[in-house]
């Protein structure tokens, strides 16, 4: 293999290949990227068994090969070439050979016969939609994903479509829910698939550096993405979603429509002496306004009013205010609408522009 390739396009590659890529395994070649130069491309792939990423890059290739080396010192090395440069890679006696300018490096290689490669496409169905609207959802939705690695069914994102709701990713850690569904034309079968959360965020990665359309690809055990030069394969969690559409509710006769700036300002300050562990915060809903209180065992207080127009009567909730903050920093309207039945019940916060944004807070006892 030798090839000639521009310093920065490979970068840009191989940084997202080797970010998946395990730093210690029991397998060393899962510890490596795979490089492939044929017909003035080269392929770079990483995997870690459950996700794989193939990127394509259009270089000048003198010879083809192929070939593995290891993905933290490809990328180290990489990184801190001139950026003016370009670079030459080439196999030679079981060693790549990396040149760059005045710079030579020379990385020990394995062979690429035990490499698992970008595993087959088994999905169920595929459509189309842009990058950047793939992107904005991910981060709409991200947050609530659950760190309990004892539930894993929460610690992913739902990916679902069907004929009827379009396109919609789902999270929760049953503390709160956030769910963004994009409409779309096409008409889609009925899929449902928990994306793990290490997926969604190298997903949400290259929808960002991309524009244009990409292509989405579910199944019940695969999901997969083709997004410009990129494609990505992964494994999704074996396990049934908990019946999220029960957790929102449907009955609200109390709304509040405030700032959402000025709301996530007042709980900022606010949570400056609430409790360091429990964040809790009250907010009293009010004929005036809205009243956000906090306290510790210390005796400190913090007591804010914020303008919000109000419809029922006065209501007392407490809440985790990180949860809520959580909420208020994805919404990219000026105000939020916070929606509920009493102090006790689910609390459903909407956007006036965005009919497809719910998010779900749970209050605590106070």
């Amino acid at each position: 293999m030798h090839l000639s390739v521009s310093r920065a396009s490979l970068l840009q590659q191989v940084q997202h290949c080797q970010g998946i890529v395990e730093k210690r395994s029991t397998k060393p070649i899962l510890c490596n990227l795979f490089l492939c130069a044929e017909a003035q491309t080269l392929k770079v792939i990483g995997t870690d068994l459950q996700m794989a990423i193939s990127a394509t890059i259009e270089t000048q290739v003198m010879e083809a090969g192929e070939t593995t080396v290891s993905a933290q010192k490809l990328f180290e090395i990489i990184k801190e070439l001139d950026a003016d440069q370009d670079i030459e890679l080439k196999t030679e006696e079981g060693f790549l050979v990396i040149k760059s300018g005045r710079s030579r490096f020379r990385l020990s290689v394995m062979g690429t016969e035990d490499y698992p490669g970008m595993p087959n496409d088994d999905t169920d169905m595929n459509f189309e939609l842009n990058s950047q609207t793939l992107a904005k959802m991910i981060a709409g939705t991200a947050f609530a994903m659950s760190n309990d690695e004892t539930r894993k069914y929460l610690t992913g994102t739902l990916f679902e479509t069907d004929e009827t709701l379009g396109f919609r990713l789902v999270t929760t850690d049953s503390h709160r829910l956030a769910l963004v569904e994009l409409p779309l034309d096409a008409s889609l079968e009925a899929v449902k698939c928990i994306v793990p959360k290490k997926t969604v965020v190298e997903i949400r990665k290259i929808c960002e550096e991309q524009e244009g359309s990409v292509r989405l690809s579910l199944g019940t055990r695969q999901i997969r993405l083709e997004c410009g030069t990129y494609t990505l394969s992964s494994k999704v969690i074996d396990a049934t979603f908990p019946a999220y559409e029960e957790v929102i509710p449907k009955q609200n006769p109390r709304q509040v429509d405030a700032g959402c700036k000025k709301l996530d300002q007042a709980l900022r300050r606010s949570m400056i002496v609430a409790n360091e562990v429990t964040h809790d915060v009250r907010l009293t809903f009010t004929p005036e306004g809205l009243q956000v209180a906090a306290h510790n065992t210390e005796q400190e207080q913090a007591e804010e009013f914020v303008e919000a127009d109000i419809q029922g009567a006065e209501t007392l909730i407490g809440f985790n205010g990180r949860y809520l903050r959580d909420v208020l920093g994805v919404i990219d309207t000026e105000q939020v609408s916070i929606r509920f039945r009493d102090e006790l019940s689910p609390v459903l916060l909407t956007t006036s522009n965005e009919s497809g944004v719910k998010y779900v807070v749970m209050p605590m006892r106070i």
